[in-house]
């Protein structure tokens, strides 16, 4: 008994520590393919004369994040910033996206984030792609 409650708060750490730093990764690559749908959303000339509006855009990468990042009950809602208006972007122009994430295991916020106080751990991913 007492060599387990001695070696259980280590083990909890370890695999609490495991299944946050999985999340974080996870997250990232759901950043990094929201990031990629806007840009190739406000890149891709459509033959019509139009290209997306910057709101369009914008909507692409938010709505993937909301569809696809675990957030434990916490907040979905990415940030995303663009370098240009895309409806004025001209062939060959360069369009970059990027989208920001205030990362909570488990929503915890404060000192019981195990990334550090007032959410320290942001994820950041940037697309940039040529217009056609």
């Amino acid at each position: 008994m007492i060599e387990f409650a001695l070696v259980l708060p280590l083990f909890l750490l370890l695999v609490f520590g495991a299944v946050a730093f999985g999340t974080a990764i996870l997250d990232k690559v759901v950043l990094t393919n929201a990031s990629r749908e806007a840009a190739r959303q406000g890149a891709v000339y459509r033959g019509t004369g139009l290209r997306p509006s910057a709101t369009q855009v914008r909507t692409v990468a938010t709505t993937y994040c909301s569809q696809n990042l675990i957030a434990f009950g916490g907040s979905k809602v990415c940030t995303v910033t663009l370098s240009a208006d895309p409806a004025t972007l001209v062939t060959g122009g360069t369009l970059t996206v990027t989208v920001t994430y205030p990362f909570a295991f488990l929503g915890l916020t404060g000192l019981l984030n195990p990334f550090g106080a007032n959410n320290g751990l942001t994820l950041t991913a940037s697309t940039t792609m040529r217009a056609e």
